[in-house]
């Protein structure tokens, strides 16, 4: 196996372009040099007391989110989520990457994620409201935009209709949720939002579009497990942190690219985005994420990537094997290439042109590919990204599992609020 190709049993990480692209890219023996901070990087980590890697271990969550999701299953027409930010995206690319982006239009349970504050009234008149289940996440239980939304859904529905996921012991929607007997789930206290898609937070409404949460946990677990490895060639995380970090400090790539070739992974590139954003840009620091979707971006964006500003990681992310419709014979000379071939493997091969055009002007590639979309395969990426973004942190020397900048805009959002009580500065005559 080449060195830069490590292989776990569904995972592989191809940065071979990046090596080959000489004193514009990176050495073998600068990359494996850094081998050395992984132990150190762990040690650290472990001191925050995060403990997102083991959440595919903990049997009691899994159990709690099977049971209350058989007991409502098949009862309600509509599933709606009341989150955003990490309450939002993981299921998004969740349902996405497992039920498809159109599962919507004929999908049952249907499931509609609120992540936005324009469009509550759009989705309402969609809604059959008494066959529709709201399910609030909020880890404090003071998430503006999310208790808003359930105070308004509440004087709508009954309390049957509910379903709070919050910390297991304190905030105001675990007050709320005491006080009128609505079933909760529990967010661990230890975990972060942006890294929560696999506690109840994405594995309850997965569980409810009938995706096999325990699959999700076991590629989760396996990646978990390299994590910890001290070993460049066991640490698939560390080596795309270390790829990431070195670019940006030795060649001024202070930009990743996330380009899946394939529409179901769209949104999961939108939740990695969040992921890296929050988690790493502090402190003047930072790496800036840009989501891309291959083939569509190839016209729209590629131009930029191949004689733009040489700022850019395209990290592709690559599905091997899809079920896809076949094109049929063409007998026009110029375009019977064509004929013949799957979808998919026009997608692919398009992938393929994209990488070597993009190398030809220099630019960094890397490649992660797994064989095929599946939910153990989406819980191994998960994972994979999330613990990269902890060596990230520790290269940057940030607190990854912070967001103060959020934070000060929540607090002037609520100053301002409470500055004008009776709404005298709001151009709503409702």
């Amino acid at each position: 196996m080449l060195w830069w190709m490590r292989l776990s049993r569904h995972v592989e990480l191809l940065i071979h372009n990046i090596v080959g692209l000489g004193e514009k890219g990176l050495s073998t023996e600068a990359l494996h040099a850094e081998e050395a901070k992984i132990s150190g990087f762990l040690k650290s980590f472990k001191a925050k007391g995060q403990s997102f890697p083991l959440l595919p271990k903990v049997k009691g969550p899994v159990l709690a989110v099977k049971e209350l999701a058989e007991k409502l299953k098949g009862r309600f027409k509509d599933i709606v989520i009341l989150g955003i930010g990490g309450s939002a995206l993981g299921i998004t690319s969740l349902r996405d990457a497992l039920k498809g982006p159109l599962w919507n239009l004929d999908g049952k349970p249907r499931l509609f994620v609120l992540d936005n504050l324009d469009t509550v009234g759009e989705l309402e008149n969609m809604l059959d409201l008494d066959k529709t289940l709201f399910i609030v996440i909020s880890k404090s239980g003071t998430t503006p935009e999310t208790m808003a939304q359930f105070f308004y859904f509440r004087e709508k529905v009954s309390k049957e209709r509910f379903v709070f996921i919050t910390d297991p012991k304190e905030g105001e929607l675990r007050a709320i949720g005491k006080e009128y007997g609505i079933p909760m789930l529990t967010i661990p206290a230890e975990v972060g939002g942006r890294f929560s898609v696999l506690s109840p937070v994405g594995l309850f409404p997965a569980a409810l579009l009938g995706i096999d949460i325990e699959e999700l946990l076991a590629g989760a677990e396996k990646m978990a497990t390299q994590f910890g490895e001290t070993e460049w060639d066991l640490n698939l995380p560390f080596q795309l942190a270390t790829v990431q970090y070195l670019l940006e400090w030795k060649q001024g790539v202070g930009i990743t690219v996330l380009f899946p070739y394939s529409s179901r992974l769209a949104s999961f590139a939108d939740w990695y985005g969040q992921l890296l954003a929050e988690s790493i840009g502090k402190e003047g620091k930072g790496i800036t994420p840009l989501r891309g979707v291959g083939v569509t971006d190839q016209h729209s964006q590629l131009q930029l990537w191949t004689e733009g500003p040489n700022d850019k990681l395209i990290l592709f992310l690559e599905v091997e094997k899809e079920k896809s419709p076949l094109i049929p014979k063409i007998t026009r000379e110029k375009l019977a290439y064509l004929g013949g071939r799957s979808f998919h493997e026009l997608m692919n091969s398009e992938k393929k042109g994209t990488e070597q055009a993009l190398t030809e002007y220099g630019r960094p590639t890397a490649t992660i590919r797994i064989p095929s979309l599946s939910a153990r395969t989406l819980g191994e990426l998960f994972m994979f990204f999330e613990c990269s973004i902890a060596f990230l942190g520790e290269y940057y020397r940030v607190n990854a599992f912070d967001q103060p900048g959020v934070e000060l805009g929540k607090k002037l959002t609520k100053k301002i609020l409470q500055a004008d009580p009776k709404g005298l500065l709001s151009d709503n005559v409702a």
